[in-house]
């Protein structure tokens, strides 16, 4: 879709939640050619709610797509801040949270990976989803993104103190996430080091490199700076009940 197409990055999830051939997936658009799309799709892992999607230019055709959402459980995600009040304005109950947009030009990229970084196994999915802690069991999402995408590690005796995913692969973009690093091993460079490793696997791929900063994560804003990541806007993950 060309509308999608002429900002890649900034509507990998829309992508992801209305237009993946390989998911139950819905697209609702506005004009045509389009000027407005929502995603919606209903994975297994959500328990009956919907995971949606949204990006449109101007709020009248924002609005009117807003009409297409499913009543009941959300996980929403809306690519620029304005629409919040729209959203919230269709929902009984909706918490958003703002995250910087960043993107990765190969020229740009500052390698800081070390030796011994490992692929991350669904086996994991579990202890992922306990340090992710989004307030609900996630760990059939977790394993959902580990069979969509690579995952990456560093181990200890066997076991992963410090991984990055992938949360999105969309055709011409892969947006990374879930870095972190267990407390004992902080300090040692091992973020930059795993998100190096899984930003080169990208970039072989011929993909670009995206991911999102929750605005008040100073310390993974300086993280994504190091590796040259620049930032574009804000961009709104949350989830609620819409009526």
């Amino acid at each position: 879709m060309r509308f999608l197409d002429a900002d890649p990055v900034g509507t990998a999830f829309v992508w992801e939640r209305g237009l993946r051939p390989d998911a139950p997936t819905t697209a609702f658009s506005i004009g045509s050619p389009p000027r407005a799309v929502l995603g919606i799709v209903r994975p297994a892992w959500a328990d009956g709610a919907c995971g949606v999607a949204m990006h449109a230019e101007r709020p009248d055709d924002a609005g009117e797509l807003l009409a297409a959402l499913p009543r009941g459980p959300v996980f929403a995600h809306l690519t620029d801040e304005w629409m919040a009040p729209l959203a919230e304005s269709c929902a009984e109950q909706l918490d958003l949270n703002r995250f910087w947009l960043f993107r990765l030009d190969k020229r740009d990229f500052v390698d800081h990976e070390t030796a011994g970084i490992r692929s991350l196994g669904p086996e994991w999915a579990s202890l992922v989803a306990e340090h992710w802690s989004p307030g609900w069991d996630a760990t059939a999402y977790i394993r959902s993104r580990m069979d969509a995408g690579p995952a990456l590690a560093i181990f200890d005796g066997g076991t992963p103190v410090a991984w990055v995913l992938t949360h999105v692969e969309s055709p011409t973009v892969s947006v990374i996430g879930f870095i972190h690093v267990l407390d004992p091993y902080r300090r040692r460079g091992y973020a930059l080091s795993v998100t190096s490793a899984i930003v080169k696997d990208v970039l072989r791929r011929g993909k670009i490199p995206a991911l999102h900063v929750q605005t008040e994560n100073t310390a993974s804003l300086d993280l994504v700076r190091n590796l040259g990541f620049r930032r574009l806007r804000r961009q709104l993950f949350g989830e609620g009940v819409m009526r």
